[in-house]
């Protein structure tokens, strides 16, 4: 293994120049146009290899795309994703820069260094006997926003693969990610009836102490000791100082590590009433995401991981982190997943963000090594 490390070491100049190349097409979650332009820009890389390629046509967001190495009837799972949070015109701001072992622009660990990670392992895996194995790297179009379209087609390759490899950054410290906790948004709005403050405040119904109250309430939802938060991150609710506010809404994040709070929450959500007769709420939201759980499969999956790491010399640890990823839809499925396999750096979705060049490399030979050992352990 060191010697392909070495390998890819030397091919360090090409690694920054094929990332600028996907780096300067942005592709916000938003932007269809900006998003199936880079999947052609991938479509031209690639077409160097003989590989299978096929997209998935979407109308409000970018359509996703599926590369295949091999037609064997097992299958590995590679996932990727072609969006990021950065709004288009953010490269004029945000502009792709390399110094002092660092390269900086927008996506560039999430999760665009990813592409070149398998643009080489696509590169080392020709002369790879693959025996009944097919690799596949599926990237989706709306991940940074849920992937509401994409999660189906997820579970979908998941469910036929022995396992699923998440090429989502390691943490900043380069550890990789075992677990994941689960996510969901809730809305809870009031209307209430407007009224002058000063000369009839008596024939209104105050939207916003509504509200207020209700978020008294959902903060008793979380649960320390399972690891459940509540977050209310944003609230709208009035006009005018002097005016009785007739609605008012907040945005409540919500975050799982077991299974069993999913149904607890949501149910909390439901029975939510109001306090005020004279107002009325409405709830909507769920939680979209499932946690990502470590299971034995997992553990066997990121030991391996580690064995192949102290082969060139780094030691992997792992870590449960709060942020989902499509590799929670994939754990779904049942099937051992393994994520933040990809290279790392720091500030990620932040206009700091960077990735350490030289991991690119390191993280490319660990997850060739990961897929040659399940190949070889599926004979």
């Amino acid at each position: 293994m060191q010697a392909v490390l070495e390998k890819l070491r030397e091919r360090k100049a090409e690694s920054i120049e094929l990332l600028q190349n996907f780096v300067v097409v942005e592709s916000f979650s938003h932007d269809k146009e900006g998003i199936d332009q880079l999947s052609n820009v991938l479509t031209e890389v690639f077409s160097k290899y003989n590989l299978t390629i096929e997209r998935y046509p979407q109308e409000q967001y970018g359509d996703h795309i599926r590369f295949q190495l091999g037609q064997g009837h097992k299958q590995i799972l590679l996932i990727s994703h072609l969006d990021t949070v950065y709004p288009k015109g953010t490269i004029k701001t945000m502009p792709f820069i390399v110094e002092e072992g660092k390269v900086m622009g927008p996506g560039v660990i999430d999760i665009k260094a990813s592409y070149v990670m398998v643009y080489h392992l696509f590169d080392l895996l020709q002369d790879v006997e693959l025996n009944d194995y097919q690799i596949v790297w599926l990237l989706t179009s709306d991940e940074e926003i849920g992937s509401p379209s994409g999660k189906v087609i997820v579970e979908q390759e998941a469910g036929k693969s022995d396992a699923v490899l998440v090429l989502e950054p390691a943490t900043d410290d380069g550890e990789i990610k075992t677990a994941r906790k689960g996510g969901g948004k809730f809305t809870v709005a009031v209307t209430g009836i407007s009224a002058h403050a000063g000369l009839n405040p008596q024939d209104g119904a105050n939207a916003i102490e509504e509200l207020a109250y209700q978020i008294t309430n959902i903060v008793s939802f979380a649960n320390e000791s399972k690891g459940t938060t509540i977050n209310t991150g944003e609230i709208k609710g009035g006009n005018l100082f002097n005016v009785v506010p007739d609605f008012a809404s907040a945005e409540i994040d919500v975050r799982v590590t077991e299974m069993s709070e999913v149904a607890r929450i949501e149910e909390a959500f439901q029975t939510l009433r109001v306090r005020n007769k004279r107002t009325k709420l409405k709830v909507t939201g769920s939680v979209y995401r499932p946690p990502l759980i470590r299971t034995d499969q997992t553990s066997h999956l990121f030991h391996l991981a580690q064995n192949i790491g102290n082969q060139i010399n780094v030691e992997l640890t792992d870590k449960m982190v709060g942020g989902g990823s499509d590799g929670n839809y994939a754990a779904k499925t049942g099937k051992p997943v393994l994520d933040g396999l990809g290279p790392y750096g720091g500030f990620a979705h932040s206009p700091n963000e960077y990735l350490w060049i030289d991991t690119i490399a390191e993280r490319t030979a660990i997850v060739y090594g990961l897929i040659r050992e399940l190949i070889s352990n599926g004979k």
